[in-house]
């Protein structure tokens, strides 16, 4: 009786037979997806102000949400500084945001 050998991922190979399709696919629908990054009233942007220096005094897990590149994207971490010359807020793990690119802020309960 013959013991079955898996191919692994040469089996799959026959259908990624248009080189480059996936990397087409992949940029095409991020280009299809970007939209225009959304204005903040004042009373939003004081909140979301009071939110970060809320979370910055009681070393909270916060989850932020961003705007980058078109695409809005999420964040979770403790901060470590808020940078108001270069308008930053960084991160323990060396990750930085742009303070104007900020769009909500959550303190998460660990």
């Amino acid at each position: 009786m013959s013991k079955y050998v898996d191919r692994g991922i040469i089996k799959w190979s026959p259908f990624d037979g248009l080189a480059g399709f996936n990397d087409l696919f992949t940029e095409l629908r991020n280009r299809l997806t970007k939209m225009d990054k959304p204005t903040l009233l004042e009373d939003r942007l004081e909140e979301l102000d009071q939110k970060l220096k809320t979370a910055l005094e009681h070393n909270a897990y916060t989850l932020f949400e961003y705007f980058n590149d078109g695409h809005i994207r999420y964040v979770e971490g403790y901060i470590l500084k808020i940078d108001t010359i270069h308008h930053l807020v960084w991160l323990y793990d060396k990750q930085k945001i742009a303070i104007t690119d900020i769009l909500d802020i959550h303190e998460i309960q660990t």
